[in-house]
């Protein structure tokens, strides 16, 4: 009999992806939402296990007799008011689902984190895993929410689970809905981006980080963290990519560093005060004068893993968005 992998983020961009590779090899077992219908998993044979993040039974049946644990369910946003929120769903239900597969003696748990827990640099140079973390300072709570997730996890490992973290980047595919109707792609195709950022960021396909993930989880060694990243582009690079695919025309200015720096802590100042509204908010510009740039060299050596373009994944998410 095949073993038992839980799963959680199912109904997500990546567990849209992921849940039929898993598929072929376990016997999947899916946290949803109580009632929620997720028509990716419709085909697959799934254990159903109704739940959320927070709800430590529903973790704690999910592992029961599991053989494996993908973590893949996060909040991501980049609006400050929601750290606390993003630290709840992100570190303090990590670390719940962690020690729920200590406790039930999960063979391997693999936790999908991102390189926003990782680090940055303010000029185009990529690092990799040995970098330390440096976006404490800049207090966005995704990265700082992740980052304690990360810990929580190695944390368990050290009390003896067997576990390994995956840090994707950025990612283009079908079915991404933050990059849908309004967003970036439709933006560059109507003309409405006038200028690129000054930094710089890692993006990949989304196919191609869930085949890291099943290498990771299959050959990854414990206690380990393997980037599974792509392409480094330039933000005026990633806008010419995306207009070479969905047409329209990318930007040929690049907003200078000290506007974009500037114009980040005026709008935090005018957030505290009245919200964010997204998609651009203070976060979202602190990050775009910043590098984001990686080498994924740890995970072709140990993984046999190597990123394509992410051209494919572009193309992708612009047909589905087109209902093509």
């Amino acid at each position: 009999m095949a073993p038992v992998c839980f799963l959680t983020g199912a109904s997500g961009f990546v567990g849209r992806h992921l849940a039929p590779l898993l598929a072929r090899d376990f016997r999947l077992r899916a946290l949803v939402r109580p009632g929620q219908d997720v028509p990716w998993l419709r085909d697959l044979d799934v254990e159903r296990v109704e739940g959320r993040l927070a709800d430590r039974d529903a973790l704690a049946r999910g592992c029961r007799s599991a053989d494996a644990v993908v973590h893949l369910a996060a909040l991501v946003s980049f609006q400050p008011e929601e750290r606390g929120a993003m630290f709840a769903a992100n570190a303090v239900a990590t670390g719940d689902l962690a020690d729920a597969a200590l406790a039930a003696g999960v063979r391997r748990m693999l936790h999908v984190s991102t390189i926003s827990a990782v680090a940055y640099r303010d000029r185009p140079e990529a690092v990799d895993e040995r970098a330390p973390f440096n976006f404490g300072p800049l207090y966005i709570g995704y990265c700082d929410s992740k980052f304690a997730a990360e810990q929580r996890v190695l944390a368990a490992c050290a009390r003896g689970l067997d576990a390994v973290i995956v840090n994707p980047p950025s990612m283009y595919g079908a079915g991404d809905r933050r990059k849908g109707d309004d967003s970036l792609l439709t933006a560059v195709m109507t003309g409405r981006v006038r200028f690129a950022p000054p930094g710089g960021l890692n993006v990949a396909n989304v196919v191609d980080v869930c085949d890291g993930i099943m290498r990771a989880l299959r050959t990854g060694r414990r206690g380990e963290r393997y980037l599974l990243t792509g392409e480094n582009l330039t933000g005026a690079q990633l806008l010419a990519r995306i207009a070479s695919v969905v047409g329209g025309a990318a930007p040929r200015r690049v907003a200078p560093r000290a506007l974009v720096q500037t114009a980040a802590r005026a709008l935090r100042w005018k957030e505290r005060c009245l919200g964010s509204r997204p998609p651009l908010t203070s976060e979202i510009l602190t990050l775009a004068g910043k590098f984001l740039w990686f080498d994924a060299g740890k995970a072709a050596r140990e993984l046999g893993w190597r990123a394509g373009p992410v051209d494919a994944g572009i193309a992708a998410a612009w047909r589905e968005l087109r209902g093509g």
